[in-house]
């Protein structure tokens, strides 16, 4: 009975509340924190009230208003300036805040190509920034089109309603800016939600850091981030994984390299699919009772976004975050994560890809950090929806045997630009040789694994342009000894006509197309007319 009744008190005294509450900062946003009174001063910075200051909201003047156009009947008040205009290459200062304070939601849609719209973010008067990544990247919309997201920290909802719900401490200022690389000035419509309030002595600070590779070179791996020095956490990684090749893409292993980890890393995944919580190529069993990969938008992983053109020559984009709130990777000194581009092979073993590949890591740690590798130029930022043809041909060299007519395109770097031409051969993206047989020579400047190789022809009779009477493509090691490749079958019937050969993944360097012409040499010389070769 002694025993039992000290055991009762016990838990009394446990259960028991201290004689002296610890007041609540306000920081956090659990549902049980809910009920609990804070001396936090709550503020919110948008166009409306560019400084967050108590009883300012809305007094923009009419005259000075992005919006007074349309808020002209009605005045001051009224709408008048809910969004910023940026001009090309001009950087604008969302806001300032003087601290101590914690940035809780951040709310804004963006006009324009998101990835050319850098968001930066600086605590306490730094001078290089804890984040800075495309606007689009940040939200998980790398490829620059609405994917819809349902998750904890990010949320994004038509048409473009981007959402950060990430806890952004500061001690003394926060700053955010966005800055225009694009040609174009865009509109911003924008909201900074936050609280002044005491900030705890082990908050860290928030940093995101975007990377982009394309394509990947051959047999090496893609960081997502490196040179984290410090003690903090990773919290979350967001992927742009664009296919430059056929066939299944997502067998990469995620590594996180911890604390002075060498050669071989503390985690090591087992696959990129597992990684972002899915397993087996994200395949379902769908109504028509075909296997097909499956979308999905989870509170800590998402596989969100799937571009996979309806083609044969389209680059195929897709989108996948992972956020790392319930099992952050803590690090004490310095942390480095990579992850794996890797297929397989049509015969069993693994094939190693030259994808593109575009990341952003997520982390808190204590400052002072590192300051972060320069972001990549705007001409590798951009995302082409109208000519997304990827292939490894585009990082080559190009020969012809003979020279192209002077009637359609002379570079022949236009069968390499990944730009494939219409019905039409004035479009510009064909190149012709008249009289003669097309006979090209690609050198891929390194060996690559190749298991597809294809060409485009024209055909238009009425202007003496004709379909090439064969087609032989054939591949080198050193560009010395070539040996042909079987065509995989008679291409399409149609005005423009693919000749395509299948490899079993051959490591190679050299592809040379030679493609007879159909017309008589003498009497009546006909055109062959090609848009592209695809090499992947």
């Amino acid at each position: 009975m002694k025993r039992i009744a000290a055991v009762l008190a016990g838990l009394m005294m446990m259960s028991s509340p201290p004689t002296q509450a610890t007041p609540f900062g306000g920081i956090g946003g659990s549902l049980g924190d809910l009920m609990r009174l804070s001396d936090a001063r709550t503020r919110s910075i948008s166009p409306e009230n560019r400084t967050g200051e108590k009883g300012r909201g809305g007094m923009t003047p009419l005259a000075e208003g992005s919006a007074r156009e349309a808020a002209r009947e009605l005045g001051l008040g009224w709408k008048v300036n809910p969004y910023v205009m940026i001009e090309p290459g001009e950087t604008v200062v969302l806001g300032t805040i003087d601290g101590p304070g914690v940035i809780q939601h951040i709310w804004m849609t963006v006009t324009g190509d998101w990835r050319q719209s850098i968001l930066r973010m600086r605590w306490d008067g730094e001078d290089a920034p804890s984040v800075e990544v495309p606007v689009g990247d940040f939200f998980a919309q790398g490829w620059g089109r609405y994917a819809h997201i349902d998750s904890l920290p990010v949320s994004v909802n038509p048409g473009s309603g981007f959402n950060s719900f990430w806890p952004m401490p500061f001690r003394e200022r926060a700053e955010l800016t966005l800055t225009n690389t694009a040609p174009e000035r865009i509109q911003v419509y924008y909201q900074i939600d936050y609280a002044l309030t005491a900030v705890p002595g082990d908050a860290a600070y928030f940093h995101a850091q975007f990377r982009r590779v394309n394509p990947l070179p051959y047999k090496e791996v893609f960081t997502i981030v490196d040179g984290i020095r410090g003690r903090g956490h990773y919290v979350g990684t967001y992927l742009a994984h664009g296919a430059n090749s056929p066939g299944w893409w997502g067998e990469g292993e995620v590594k996180f390299y911890i604390d002075g980890d060498d050669a071989f890393p503390t985690i090591a995944g087992t696959g990129e699919e597992d990684y972002f919580l899915g397993s087996y190529a994200y395949l379902s069993r769908h109504p028509d009772g075909e296997n097909r990969a499956t979308d999905y938008t989870t509170l800590y992983a998402g596989y969100h976004q799937i571009e996979d053109p309806d083609s044969d020559v389209d680059q195929r984009r897709f989108g996948q975050y992972r956020w790392h709130i319930p099992d952050p990777i803590r690090f004490e000194r310095d942390l480095k994560v990579t992850i794996q581009s890797l297929g397989w092979r049509g015969d069993g073993p693994y094939l190693p890809l030259q994808d593109d590949l575009a990341a952003v890591a997520y982390w808190y740690q204590a400052e002072p950090h590192r300051p972060f590798p320069p972001l990549p130029d705007r001409e590798d930022l951009l995302i082409d929806w109208t000519a997304p043809l990827n292939h490894l041909g585009k990082l080559g060299e190009i020969r012809l045997e003979h020279p192209p007519g002077d009637r359609y395109g002379t570079d022949p770097r236009a069968l390499l630009d990944g730009e494939t031409g219409s019905g039409d051969p004035g479009d510009g993206r064909w190149l012709g040789v008249e009289g003669d047989d097309l006979v090209a020579v690609v050198d891929l400047q390194a060996t690559r694994a190749v298991q597809e190789i294809a060409v485009r022809f024209l055909e238009r009779r009425d202007q003496r342009i004709l379909h090439p009477a064969a087609v032989d493509i054939l591949v080198s090691a050193d560009g010395k000894a070539y040996e042909s490749v079987a065509l995989a079958g008679e291409p399409e019937a149609g005005r423009i006509r693919t000749f395509r050969a299948t490899l079993p993944h051959r490591e190679i360097r050299y592809v040379k197309i030679a493609a007879r012409n159909a017309g008589d040499h003498a009497a009546q010389p006909a055109w062959l007319l090609a848009d592209e070769i695809l090499i992947r």
